[in-house]
């Protein structure tokens, strides 16, 4: 449905030229000052993403277990997810279309709902929201520190512990507590997220992006 297609827009060829001068082993990373500002820029220029989100253990603020799916810069999304509801997890399918989402749980077809109803606990479109998503939150950063190189899914990619500033994180994830901390990884091609990982005690919540700006379709459920 969708075939590959790179990114090479102004923020790519900046960070293929921060990272010419990187020579990619583990003391080698760009300084966090010059690659953080990067990858904002060059998730600014995302149009649409595939991402998958994982909850392991209990996060207060998060009624969902996991998610799956494509979201656009324009404020679309479909794909699949687990949820909390009424203690126990149900899967459902989603499409979100502006501020209207439609879900359709085990039995049944799809309900229209606004979008941040219970039965759509979490709103993917966030993720590339200008304002709130990942290029807002990577221009809101306490402190970045560069960690390693890794391959992630088969992609080479720089390790990063970054704290948030708490204000723009709660924007971007809706947990309760100090969340604003993460390991991230960005590709090295062009510093774009691949993977980000938030713990708090005995709880993790884990993003990982892949098939970024394939065309996407997205339409409302007959």
């Amino acid at each position: 449905m969708r075939s590959k297609r790179p990114l090479i827009g102004a923020a790519g060829l900046a960070a293929c030229a921060l990272l010419a001068a990187c020579s990619g082993g583990a003391d080698d990373l760009p300084a966090a000052d010059e690659a953080l500002p990067s990858a904002a820029a060059a998730m600014a220029e995302v149009e649409s993403v595939h991402f998958e989100l994982t909850v392991d253990g209990t996060v207060d603020g998060l009624a969902v277990k996991g998610a799956d799916g494509v979201v656009t810069k324009s404020g679309e999304a479909e794909g699949t997810g687990t949820i909390t509801a009424l203690g126990m997890d149900v899967e459902v399918e989603y499409v979100i279309i502006g501020e209207t989402a439609y879900v359709k749980g085990v039995t049944g077809g799809y309900q229209e709902i606004p979008v941040g109803d219970e039965l759509l606990p979490y709103d993917p479109t966030v993720l590339l929201d200008p304002d709130r998503g990942i290029a807002a939150l990577l221009t809101a950063v306490e402190s970045a520190t560069p960690q390693d190189t890794e391959t992630v899914d088969g992609v080479d990619a720089y390790r990063y512990e970054v704290v948030f500033d708490p204000a723009a994180f709660a924007e971007f994830l809706p947990a309760a507590g100090d969340w604003n901390t993460a390991t991230v990884w960005f590709d090295q091609e062009h510093l774009r997220v691949v993977k980000a990982e938030f713990a708090q005690g005995d709880a993790t919540v884990t993003l990982t992006f892949d098939q970024y700006d394939e065309p996407v379709e997205i339409v409302a459920p007959a």
